[in-house]
């Protein structure tokens, strides 16, 4: 059985079909990069995306020296006139795609109905369709591949569309380092992709549709502006001469400003991260920014300190996917988590912590698989899932747990249907699974890790620290784990640097089990370092009361003689502690601690929870009695010494005047020394009244709660029985709408797919409507304009349509269309008429004649077949054009030429038919 299939209690496979994503992690790994030099836009619109792509193109310059992939919903069962629209608005070639196509700059590639885009080695390739209704993902398949492929010189713009499509894909654009634009939900028709988009704060910019193609050229010509230090710790290359080239060393200080200023606003060190890493978020920011260098990026982000948080969402790199590699989920299911699970104790929780989570997408995977794991052994799993970032955005997104449709392409539907619900056009993970998992801030580098851990997942974190962290990270790691715990790392991750402490499981999918004991070299830092501190006298400065006062007033204690005072009396004074009016502790002596045995569970300030047992009874006491009479109490009691001989000890309790608004205190001393050096104290009352009033008062507590608790055992019974009956009822009708929600959560899925892509076909038509209107009104000009009688008829010679100077020589009126044409009174005198239409329908061959109308006029008549754009004839096309002054100028020429050689002009002849 597959990992990836759940199965029921006592190990029995659930049967499925499950067809396979669009594109997985692993065929994201196989696609080769692309060679091309110029970037490559991807657009993805869905309702009311049509217009705004033809907004997008009618403002790109003519040669933007880019190339586009237009992504669209298109319904599989209609052609799409997409890329015909778009060529009439720009200069650039505008190209269907339908087989795979080398990217070529300055060229518009569309989308083809019923298939999926991906790009591969500077090439498009075509991918049929094959998800069911209701999760178009199209466009989050293609952005992922170009993120895969063009990385940094990707750039993908989400537009007008309803969904969550491109959500997910623009999160890998920007942690491959390209540039991800979205169309604001204002102005687009269907707001919901670009707010989708938006939610999730990996959108660069945002700009109105107009001002996106000057936005991107700006951003292709400041790319190759950009100079930077070599990604590693090479010598910098040389630069081409420019007036303001820094030199190398110059750089490298300017890089370290920067991380120390993004420490200084964010409070976060990047100190310890790999220097190319760091040099490619920071590429980022400056072609956002339009900025050429380090230098002008260093003194923007001093004039900006906001750009702080963008560049620190940028270095944390939040992204993730539900079961990313899923070869090695299915391996660490199928290897791992088995052998974890016979071996956990019946009364342990099994527990795991995702390092990095960003957000949450792998923490959830996790948990799914685990207990997946579980129900196959027929065993119930109580999980501790720890899931910790440094991103505190990513989080929040992670706490939610709600995602976009865009994750159906991870996540195979029987998990879909089992651990999510679906909220219109989202994800939500379910409660139950969701409880089971604590996410915090933690930072790998500074914070204590989570003890006796089963399993450790922390993937794709590991490659951004250099070695040294590396090696922190792995022992620490090695720390947290039980002997025999598991380690999960990324594809591009390994042990290698601490292998000693690590045997490999499986060396290709990452997976480790931790050996023997923890032993550090290094044990973690168990308290975070402290924040940074301004030193006093810059706290004088920024002070203008202390700046421009008097000096700050000498303390009395500073002097030697009180030092050695103070000292003096540590020496000789009893230990004491200083409590307040809940025994919480304030302040301990310096020899207080040899009184102090701190008990087991919770840790706690209170005083008897601190204090030595044997004291515990005696100073509860004393502390009862001092708080009643708020005065001096003492108690005696013997205490082991050292060396084993009873050793008196008295306990005094000094209650302390509040002053003020100054809370009360009392201070606890313990005295060492004869017990009977010292007198009876004068408001001590005898030991043994003073228990006898306790146990009085006690006693009269616990009949009251006795009451108390049977009285709400009688009401609690009676709710329970009547809760009982009501959830019984509940779950009947929550079973009836839990099935109706499902029928009306599929319809309701099909009906929002068919209509985007009717949206989008009735947009096409709209416009193929109004291109034909527009072609129909330049005919009806034409004709008018041209004066040409023309009589369009059918094979049996029935009228279809005419123009107005037919009437002239047809008494036409409008209802005569469909009538024949031999039935109409016309003013011609032409006999053949019938003759010549049916030689033409047999020949297909044009005949022109010369003929005359009753007012004698002269016209030349043409009979053509009519041919449809499918090559069929379907009736015939009688044209008459008016001849009659170039019929007279010819009879006068004709005349000429005869009184010139003396003879007469011959009479006029018909001109014969000529085909």
């Amino acid at each position: 059985m597959s990992a990836f299939e759940p199965s029921r209690p006592g190990g029995t496979a659930v049967s499925m079909t499950v067809s396979p994503p669009p594109i997985d992690e692993d065929r994201l790994a196989e696609l080769q990069p692309s060679p091309l030099r110029f970037p490559v836009v991807g657009l993805g619109g869905s309702a009311g995306g049509l217009p705004a792509l033809l907004k997008f193109f009618e403002h790109m310059p003519p040669a933007p020296r880019m190339a586009f992939v237009v992504i669209l919903h298109l319904s599989p069962h209609h052609e799409s006139n997409a890329a015909h629209l778009l060529q009439q608005v720009t200069p650039m070639p505008v190209t269907q795609v339908t087989s795979s196509v080398p990217i070529e700059i300055d060229h518009v590639y569309v989308i083809a109905p019923g298939s999926d885009l991906l790009m591969n080695d500077g090439h498009l390739q075509v991918m049929p369709c094959e998800r069911s209704i209701g999760r178009a993902v199209a466009i989050d398949v293609f952005f992922r591949t170009l993120a895969q492929v063009h990385q940094e010189k990707a750039v993908c713009v989400v537009l007008s569309g309803t969904g969550s499509d491109g959500a997910v894909g623009i999160a890998r654009i920007k942690a491959q380092g390209g540039v991800t634009l979205a169309q604001p939900p204002a102005e687009a028709e269907h707001g919901d992709m670009p707010r989708a988009a938006i939610a999730t704060g990996m959108v660069d910019i945002v700009l109105p549709v107009a001002e996106m193609g000057r936005r991107l050229v700006e951003l292709r010509e400041n790319a190759q502006r950009i100079r930077l230090p070599a990604a590693d710790d090479a010598p910098v290359p040389p630069l081409p001469p420019r007036d303001h080239a820094m030199p190398a060393p110059y750089q490298e200080s300017t890089l370290q400003d920067i991380v120390v200023l993004l420490r200084v606003y964010t409070r976060h060190d990047f100190r310890r991260y790999k220097r190319g890493t760091v040099l490619r978020r920071i590429e980022r920011r400056l072609q956002v920014n339009q900025l050429p260098d380090l230098e002008s990026y260093r003194e923007f982000l001093r004039e900006h300190p906001q750009e702080a948080a963008p560049l620190l969402q940028d270095m944390l790199i939040s992204v993730t996917s539900f079961f990313r590699d899923a070869d090695a989920f299915e391996l660490l299911a199928r290897e791992a988590v088995p052998e974890l699970l016979r071996r956990l104790p019946a009364d342990e929780p099994f527990r795991v912590w995702d390092a990095g989570c960003a957000t949450g997408e792998e923490t959830y995977s996790l948990a799914m698989l685990l207990r997946d794991g579980a129900e196959a052994q027929g065993r119930r799993l109580d999980m501790q899932v720890f899931a910790t970032d440094i991103d505190d955005r990513a989080l929040t997104v992670a706490r939610r747990g709600v995602y976009p449709s865009g994750i159906a392409a991870d996540v195979p539907p029987l998990r879909l249907r089992r651990y999510f619900t679906q909220e219109q056009d989202q994800y939500r993970i379910q409660a139950a699974l969701r409880e089971q998992i604590l996410f915090a801030n933690h930072n790998l580098l500074h914070d204590p890790p989570f003890s006796r851990l089963d399993l450790i997942c922390c993937r794709n974190l590991l490659i951004y620290l250099e070695p040294s962290a590396q090696v922190a990270v792995l022992e620490m790691f090695h720390y947290a784990m039980k002997p025999g715990g598991y380690l999960f790392l990324g594809v591009s991750e390994s042990v290698d640097v601490a292998g000693a402490l690590f045997d490999t499981v499986d060396k290709k999918n990452r997976i480790y089990r931790a050996r023997g004991r923890a032993t550090f070299r290094a044990r973690p830092a168990l308290i975070a370092p402290q924040p940074l501190v301004l030193p006093p006298a810059a706290l004088v400065a920024d002070d203008p009361e202390r700046a421009g006062g008097q000096p700050a007033r000498r303390e009395a204690w500073q002097g030697p003689a009180a030092q050695m005072h103070l000292r003096a009396l540590q020496t000789v004074a009893p230990a004491s502690v200083l409590i307040d009016g809940g025994h919480e502790i304030l302040h301990l002596s310096p020899t207080a601690g040899r009184y102090m045995k701190h008990a087991g569970g919770v840790p706690s300030n209170n005083l008897l929870h601190n204090v030595d047992p044997e004291l515990r009874l005696e100073l509860g006491t004393a502390l009862f009695q001092a708080e009643q009479s708020r005065q001096r109490v003492e108690a005696r009691l013997p205490r082991a010494a050292a060396d084993g001989a009873a050793a008196p000890l008295r306990l005094v309790i000094h209650p302390l005047p509040a002053s003020g608004t100054a809370p009360a205190l009392m201070l606890v001393c313990f005295e060492e020394g004869d017990a009977s050096a010292a007198g009876a104290a004068p408001h001590a009352e005898p030991r043994e009244s003073l228990h006898q009033h306790l146990l009085q008062r006690a006693a009269q507590e616990i009949r009251q709660l006795k009451i108390n608790l049977q009285d709400t055992l009688e009401r609690s019974a009676l709710s329970t029985e009547e809760l009982r009956g009501a959830n019984e009822e509940l779950q009947a009708i929550n079973e009836e709408l839990r099935s109706a929600t499902e029928e009306l959560e599929t319809s309701k899925e099909e009906l929002q797919s068919i209509n985007e892509e009717l949206t989008t076909v009735n947009q096409e038509l709209r416009m193929k409507v109004e291109e034909r209107g527009q072609i129909n009104d330049d005919l009806q000009n034409f004709i008018t304009a041209s004066e040409i009688a023309t009589v369009f008829v059918d094979g049996n010679l029935r009228i279809k349509r005419f123009t107005p100077q037919a009437r002239t020589l047809f008494n036409l009126i409008a209802s005569d269309a469909g009538r024949p044409l031999l039935d109409i009174t016309h003013r011609l005198h032409y006999d053949a008429l019938e003759r010549d239409a049916q030689a033409v329908f047999e020949s297909l061959r044009p005949i022109e004649r010369r003929v005359t109308t009753d007012d004698q006029r002269h016209l030349l008549a043409r009979i053509l077949p009519y041919r449809t754009a499918g090559d069929r004839i379907e009736g015939i096309v009688l044209t008459f054009i008016d001849i009659t002054k170039l019929r007279l100028t010819e009879e006068r020429i004709r005349a000429r030429e005869a009184q010139g050689s003396g003879a007469w002009p011959p009479a006029p002849e018909q001109t014969p038919p000529r085909a």
